[in-house]
Parts: C-alpha cells; structure tokens; sequence
C-alpha cells in the first residue's frame, strides 16, 4: 500500500474509533468510570484524524511526520490506559475492540513512517 492510501486508512480509523469511543461512553457500556477517559480519546482520536488529514507543513521532509507520531503515541497511551483498567476490572466486548483498532492504527503509523522514510531518504 502507498503512503498515500496509508494516510487515509489511518484517518478513517482515527475517525472510527473517535466515535466509537463517545458512543460508548454515551451509553454508558464502558462501565463505571470509564466514561471520562473514552470522552477523552474519543475527542483526541477525532482531533488527531484531522490533524493527520490536514497535511501540516510541520518542518518535516513528509509534512504528516508529526502528526502520525502524535497518533501513535496517543494510541500506545490509550492502550495503555484502557488495557490496564480491562486487565483489572474487566468490561464490554466494544473494549477489546478498540485496541484491536489502537493496533492496527499503531501498525499502519508505523508502515507510513517507515514507507516515507524509505521515500525520502
């Protein structure tokens, strides 16, 4: 896959998952305490996905640098908070769900790094 196509993916499921993130913690399915930190990523999920979109002339070689790093780290953050809180007190299906996405996102972040790189260099 170009980088390109790549960039869409990742905006598309940044997107997804931003709304995801909200409807469930509209609906309460996260459980108690949980609906905080899914407002949160939901919003910074949602935030990144135009951030990623818009192209940002941001100093680097491939203007998206930042702005995929950004998403990457958000990912591995919200993995990370939202694993440790399942490990410990369990939770819905929708929860497994989107780290799988946190996953695939992280990968796609990690394959468009490594293709511009390539790219540029």
């Amino acid at each position: 896959m170009k980088a390109k196509p790549l960039r869409h993916l990742i905006i598309g499921l940044l997107l997804a998952t931003g709304v995801f993130h909200l409807a469930v913690a509209l609906v309460g399915a996260g459980g108690e305490g949980r609906a905080l930190p899914l407002t949160v990523f939901g919003f910074i999920f949602i935030g990144l996905s135009f951030y990623v979109r818009a192209d940002v002339k941001d100093g680097s070689k491939n203007h998206s640098r930042n702005a995929i790093i950004a998403t990457i780290i958000a990912c591995i953050a919200g993995l990370g908070v939202g694993g440790t809180s399942y490990a410990q007190s369990g939770g819905p299906l929708a929860l497994p769900i989107m780290f799988l996405v946190d996953i695939v996102i992280i990968a796609a972040g990690v394959w468009w790094l490594v293709k511009t790189t390539k790219k540029k260099a």
